[in-house]
C-alpha cells in the first residue's frame, strides 16, 4: 500500500480558487508533495522534468484543454501509463465517453471533496497510507 506522502501528485487548473480547494483536499488526504500548474502547458514542462505518480487536471483550461492534455500524456513514452484523473465542472456524457476512449483513468466531477477525491483515487492507484 503506498503512503501518500511518497507520491508526486501533479494537479493542473487554471483557476486559483479551485486549486487551493483541490490541494486542501489532497493534503486533507494526506499527500504532500503535489506540484500545481495553471495550464496544460505548464503541465507538459513539470511532466518532462519531474517524476509524476499521478496526474489531476482540469478539463477547461485555455491553452491546452484537459482532453489535449491527457491525448499528449498518453502519447509520451515517460508519461503515458500515468495515472490521469480528470476534474470537470461538467459530467456530460459525451465528454465522459470521449475522455474514456483517449485513456483517462477516472473523472471528479467539482467541486472536489475529500471523501469524492479519496475513492476516485484509491480507484486507479489502490488503497492509499495516509
Amino acid at each position: 500500500m503506498p503512503k501518500a506522502r511518497d507520491l508526486n501528485i501533479l494537479l493542473v487548473e487554471d483557476q486559483m480558487s479551485m486549486r487551493l480547494l483541490a490541494r486542501q483536499a489532497l493534503q486533507a488526504i494526506g499527500f504532500t508533495r503535489i506540484t500545481e500548474a495553471r495550464s496544460g502547458r505548464d503541465a507538459m514542462a513539470v511532466l518532462e522534468k519531474d517524476p509524476i505518480n499521478l496526474i489531476l487536471s482540469d478539463w477547461n483550461m485555455e491553452d491546452i484543454d484537459g482532453l489535449t492534455l491527457l491525448k499528449m500524456v498518453r502519447k509520451h513514452p515517460k508519461t503515458g501509463k500515468t495515472p490521469f484523473i480528470m476534474l470537470t465542472g461538467n459530467a456530460d456524457r459525451e465528454k465522459v465517453k470521449e475522455a474514456i476512449e483517449a485513456g483517462v483513468s477516472n473523472y471528479i466531477v467539482k467541486p472536489v471533496d475529500v471523501i469524492t477525491m479519496r475513492k476516485r483515487i484509491e480507484m486507479v492507484i489502490g488503497p492509499i497510507e495516509a
